[in-house]
């Protein structure tokens, strides 16, 4: 909790896990009229990423306004990403989320320290792993042109009314046939990156634009010795499906948020 009476809190960015204590050199600038990045030593190979926040700009009241201001947040994110970003290149990180905020340094040490065993495991989990998000989707006017071609016709002469009925059912059942196959096309890619993966999930796809279909939307913890091959996999599978109306997108790499964000 944050007290109402100080002027400023201890913001976390992320924890870092190594053997020294990570360089402060050049660290991005961090969240908006917030003080400068420093690094506050927990113990056992921990180090918090915290800056100053003024409270009137990030206490509880301050924070739910902005939080109606997208691009306010928006700006927020960058610079908290671009943190923990930072100190990804000096070791293992545990990214904290946005407006993580503890009303002193001392408060947040010792949360940490009292999360020792569950942060330990979850450094196990991500030690020498990067995210890496995948994104599936489908033009479904490309898709079913694409399913027409490669449908047989009926080859049969029929009246005006017969015809317009048996159209309307061929669309239904070519518009069924396609989420089948996309749905099936979907599965066999999370599975195919899967084994590439040390952990792997997926989450609710996001609408996507008029007439496109997101399929897909995951997220895979990969080895970064494994990750020129993970890429490979992706690319490869991108080139297959590029014809038939799918897009696949991969993202990354990215500090683990996703497979931090679970119970260790």
């Amino acid at each position: 909790m944050v007290k109402r009476t100080d002027t400023t809190a201890t913001y976390l960015y992320c924890l870092v896990h190594g053997k020294k204590s990570p360089s402060l050199a050049r660290p991005p600038r961090g969240l908006p009229g917030a003080g400068p990045v420093r690094l506050l030593d927990a113990g056992d190979g921990f180090w918090l990423a915290v800056a100053d926040a003024p409270l009137a700009r990030y206490g509880s009241e301050p924070i739910e306004r902005g939080l109606r201001d997208l691009k306010w947040v928006s700006a927020c994110a960058m610079a908290h990403e671009s943190v923990v970003e930072h100190f990804g290149r000096a070791g293992t990180v545990i990214p904290m989320k946005l407006f993580t905020l503890f009303s002193s340094d001392e408060r947040a040490a010792t949360h940490v320290r009292r999360a020792r065993k569950r942060l330990l495991r979850l450094i196990t989990r991500v030690m020498d792993r990067q995210e890496w998000g995948v994104r599936l989707s489908l033009d479904e006017a490309r898709g079913l042109r694409g399913l027409a071609a490669r449908s047989p016709g009926d080859g049969r002469r029929l009246g005006a009314g017969t015809g317009f009925l048996v159209r309307k059912k061929q669309e239904r059942d070519s518009v069924r046939r396609l989420a089948e196959r996309a749905r099936a096309e979907a599965d066999r890619i999370f599975g195919a990156l899967a084994r590439r993966a040390d952990d792997a999930r997926r989450q609710t796809p996001p609408p996507g634009d008029a007439g496109i279909r997101v399929l897909l939307d995951a997220a895979f913890l990969v080895r970064a010795r494994r990750s020129p091959q993970f890429r490979a996999t992706a690319h490869g599978l991108a080139r297959r499906l590029a014809g038939e109306g799918y897009a696949l997108t991969l993202s990354g790499p990215w500090p683990p948020y996703t497979f931090v964000a679970g119970p260790a």
